[in-house]
């Protein structure tokens, strides 16, 4: 005989794991960050494709979660709580939009040779890179706002639980 944990345990583990790959996100943009700053294109380029992938990972994850578990029961939730889901999502949908803008214009980037000079001397950055950056920036704050806001929204649903 097998335990088949209920419905809101699984979804509590799947939000644990949500908020761990999260952290894993933002870990790697800040290895990246990191790895930009001190000319090292390739390690930024790595940092930012692992980054990537455990974006993908939990969009996957989160489409399979509401298939088989279905969604959170948010009139559980109180008003504040319900506001820190809604900013929340507002920060992943910014990291999402500028992590792709990002994406798109280092790819662009990539096929060039401005970035190897740009990184030697950022303030000659052509635009293309400073629109890299800036979409990276972004991207970056947002992910650490995003996690911040997971913080309290995994806290409140295990004080609910």
């Amino acid at each position: 005989m097998s335990y088949v944990a209920p419905p809101m345990e699984a979804k509590l583990l799947f939000w644990c794991w949500a908020l761990a790959n999260m952290g894993l996100v933002l870990t790697q943009c800040a290895r990246g960050w990191r790895a930009i700053r001190a000319n090292r294109i390739d390690d930024h380029r790595r940092a930012m494709s692992w980054a990537g992938f455990w974006v993908v990972a939990f969009l996957v994850g989160y489409v399979a979660k509401r298939v088989l578990l279905g969604a959170e029961d948010l009139g559980a939730w109180s008003s504040a709580a319900r506001t820190n889901l809604y900013v929340h999502e507002t920060f992943v949908a910014g990291m999402l939009v500028a992590g792709g803008t990002a994406l798109v214009l280092g790819r662009r980037l990539a096929r060039t040779r401005r970035v190897t000079r740009a990184a030697a001397d950022p303030l000659a950055a052509p635009a293309a890179i400073s629109r890299h950056r800036l979409a990276g920036r972004i991207a970056l704050v947002c992910a650490a706002f995003g996690f911040a806001t997971a913080c309290g929204i995994l806290g409140g649903m295990l004080a609910r639980s």
